[in-house]
This record gives structure tokens, sequence and C-alpha cells, in this order.
């Protein structure tokens, strides 16, 4: 649970000034009681200049990344970005905060940089690298669906993260294809957490199912509607597990009237199986009484920031996604 913003103080700067903005906004805020400075890592946050609201200072208004940062403090830096052509490159708008949590006699602080750029994205790193803290690991966050704005290239050699939401995505496949340049970093995707209960269900039923019906001809999904990307990581981390080729993969539908936000059917009759996400569990039925994974459903910030704390390679997810890049690359 992410403990309650307690005070927000942000000023206006100037690219070279913010340090030294910083500094002054840590010895107002101390002046009204003893305060922490709080800073685990670099916390990058990606968004398309009008993600917010339209105002002057509609770009700091997000809850989500203060909910973050309180349980996970780190220096945020906020980029709104504007892709132009490189003679327009500027930085059209610096802000520096301090955001305050906890109470009086246990306070504790993390520092923002909200920056709305106009620069070319070739310029971007030597922008990133400007503001964040030396010496500490760098995560990014895109909050944009990467299947129509795809993370820009030009940072990605920056990142030892990369956290993002395929359950934005329009476009599965445009969305997997825009990953193959991140593919060195730590990817974090909220979906592969949601998708984690009926993984391990189907783990489960395979150590009692005939093996010779897991093949892609025998297989079929089903998901409902706005959970296509959940559908298609869950197939990439079946052909990754079970050796598939780039071409096959199962029947996958879109149920409308499914309760479900996914269900698989392995073989038929009686030796088959059938697994179903639920709202709030896993069920697997093959033969007799069914198997029940439950889970507690996360929220945003909750999920974001539990990918921070651990920082780790997930080897699933980077088998699930090349199998996926190898499939839609090949079709």
């Amino acid at each position: 649970m992410a403990a309650a913003v307690a005070e927000q103080v942000w000023r206006d700067s100037a690219p070279e000034a913010v340090e030294g903005e910083l500094s002054a906004l840590w010895r107002d805020v101390g002046r009204r009681g003893p305060i922490a400075r709080a800073v685990m890592s670099n916390l990058v946050v990606l968004r398309a200049a009008g993600h917010g609201s339209a105002d002057a200072d509609g770009f700091l208004e997000d809850r989500s990344i203060d909910a973050v940062a309180a349980q996970h403090p780190s220096r945020v830096l906020i980029i709104e970005h504007s892709p132009a052509a490189e003679d327009m490159g500027g930085t059209l708008r610096v802000r520096v905060g301090i955001v305050t949590f906890g109470p009086p006699q246990a306070r504790y602080g993390v520092e923002q940089i909200a920056v709305r750029s106009l620069c070319g994205d070739r310029s971007l790193p030597s922008l990133v690298r400007r503001f964040v803290r030396g010496g500490l690991p760098i995560s990014m966050w895109y909050r944009e669906d990467l299947s129509s704005r795809p993370p820009i290239a030009p940072i990605a050699a920056l990142a030892r993260q990369f956290v993002y939401d395929s359950r934005q995505w329009r476009d599965v496949r445009q969305g997997v294809l825009s990953l193959a340049d991140w593919l060195h970093a730590d990817l974090a995707d909220m979906n592969w957490r949601r998708l984690e209960p009926m993984r391990r269900a189907l783990v489960f039923a395979a150590k009692s199912a005939e093996t010779d019906a897991w093949s892609p001809e025998n297989i079929r999904v089903a998901y409902c509607p706005g959970e296509s990307a959940l559908a298609w990581l869950l197939v990439g981390w079946l052909a990754s597990r079970l050796q598939w080729p780039p071409a096959a993969v199962p029947a996958i539908h879109e149920a409308v009237d499914h309760d479900a936000r996914l269900s698989v059917t392995i073989g038929s009759g009686g030796d088959g199986v059938i697994a179903t996400l639920e709202a709030r569990c896993a069920i697997v039925n093959h033969g007799g009484a069914p198997s029940i994974v439950g889970f507690r459903e996360e929220g945003e910030a909750d999920a974001v920031a539990a990918e921070l704390h651990m920082l780790s390679h997930d080897v699933c997810l980077h088998d699930a996604l090349s199998a996926l890049l190898h499939h839609f690359s090949a079709a």
C-alpha cells in the first residue's frame, strides 16, 4: 500500500539550474521538520506530449507516479516528448519538485524533474543523462501504447529495466515488434504479471496430462474483449516452453460472451484440459475435482513498484516475446 502524499513543492527551473533548485527546495522543506532524502534508483517516465491535461501544469498531475515513488523511492524524471527536427531541438520547460510522504515524525521525500522537450530523438540520451543521478540504475516506465507509439530507440541502451503494460496495445503484432530494440533490458510487462496464475495452473496440469496433446493443432485459446495481448503472451509462453516452430500457433479468437478473461482448451474428451483465468483465480479442469490458483488483484502502482523492487531478468517473459517475434516476423 502506497503512503499518502504529505506535501508537494514545485518550482520552475532552467535546465542548467536543476541541481541548485533542488538543493534550495530541500532546504525549504527541511525548515518544516526532519526529513529523509530517499533514493534507490532513477525512474524515467516516458510520455507523449499531450498525455495529461493541456494546461501549463497538467503534465505534473499524475498521482500514479507519486504512488509508485512512495513504495520505491527514486529520482523521478518525467519526460513529455514532442519529436522535432534536430535543428529545432530544445527543452520547452523544466520544473523541479520534492514530494514528501509519511507522518511529521517520519517524513521522507523524493525528487522529481518534469521536462517538456522539443528535440530530435537522437538528443534524448543526453537529456536523460543530464538529469539522472549517476551510479544508480535507470528504470524506464513507458506510459503509452507501444503498438502506436513505439519507444524511442536512441535511449534504449540507457535502460537497465523497461516497464510497460501490453494491455494498452491496440495491435499486438506491432507492439511485440516494437520491443525488438529493448530485449537487452530487464523487461517488465504488467500483463505478464496478470498471466502468472494461469501459467502456474497450466504447469500443474501438464504434470498429469498427455504431452502429445500439447501441440498447436490441439489447443484453442479464447479471450474476452480487450485481452488479446494476454492471449498472445500465453501463446508465446507455450511456444517457447514446448519449442513450437515459428509458424505454428493454436487457434485464437475473441469470445464476446465469455465471462473469463482467458481460457485455453487442450485436447478433447475426458483426457482434455480446460483452464480459465477468472477475476480472482485460475481454474483447471482435468478430470476429477478442479484445481484452483487464487491471487490478489493488483493496482497499477503496486505492480510497477513490485517490478522496480525486483529489477531482475525474467527469462520466461523474454523467451515468450522472442517466440512471438519469430512468429510475427515469419508471418
